[in-house]
C-alpha cells in the first residue's frame, strides 16, 4: 500500500519558529502551498484548526498528527514539522509537541485518509524514531529517518 508518500525533504521542516498551534500549523500550511501542493494555505491551515476543535491531534509524547482531507490533491501528502521549543497542541499528557506529522487526503478517499493515519501511527511506534528525528541535523536527514522507518514485513503484503 503506498498511501502515503513519503515526505521529500521540500515537505519536512526541522525548525518551525512558531510556538503555537495556530502558528505551526499556518508554517507547515504555507510550506505545503510554497511546495506547490496546495494552492490556499490560509484555507488549508484555517481547515486544520477546525479538525482540532472536533479533537485535539496530540497523541502524547510530543507528538502530533494534525490531519484533514483536502480538495484539489490526488494522493494523501505527509508534512513533518519539528519544533525545537515545542508547540503546546493541548496533548492529554501536558507534554509540549516536538514533531508535527501533518497528513492531508483527497476529499474523495476517505478509506485511503483512514489508511494513511494508520499507517502513520504505526510507524510512529518504531523505537527509537521519534528520538532520531528530534536529533536530525537537516530536512534531508530528518526526511530520510522517516523514509527508512517505512520497512513492512513482506508478510504483511500478502
Amino acid at each position: 500500500m503506498s498511501a502515503v508518500r513519503t515526505a521529500p525533504p521540500r515537505l519536512v521542516l526541522p525548525d518551525l519558529a512558531s510556538t503555537t498551534r495556530e502558528g505551526a500549523l499556518g508554517e507547515m500550511s504555507d510550506q505545503l502551498a510554497a511546495a506547490g501542493a496546495v494552492k490556499d494555505p490560509a484555507a488549508l491551515a484555517q481547515r486544520l484548526l477546525e479538525r482540532e476543535h472536533l479533537g485535539c491531534t496530540g497523541l502524547g509524547g510530543g507528538i502530533a498528527l494534525p490531519h484533514c482531507k483536502w480538495k484539489g490533491i490526488d494522493d494523501v501528502l505527509l508534512a513533518i514539522g519539528r519544533s525545537r521549543t515545542g508547540v503546546d497542541f493541548g496533548a492529554a499528557d501536558g507534554v509540549l509537541v516536538t514533531l508535527i506529522f501533518l497528513l492531508i487526503s483527497p476529499v474523495d478517499a476517505p478509506g485511503l485518509h483512514l489508511q494513511a493515519l494508520a499507517r502513520v501511527s504505526r510507524r510512529l511506534k518504531t523505537p527509537g524514531l521519534a528520538e532520531s528525528l528530534r536529533h536530525a541535523e537537516t530536512s534531508a536527514a530528518l526526511a530520510e529517518i522517516w523514509r527508512e522507518a517505512d520497512w513492512v514485513p513482506a508478510e504483511v503484503h500478502g
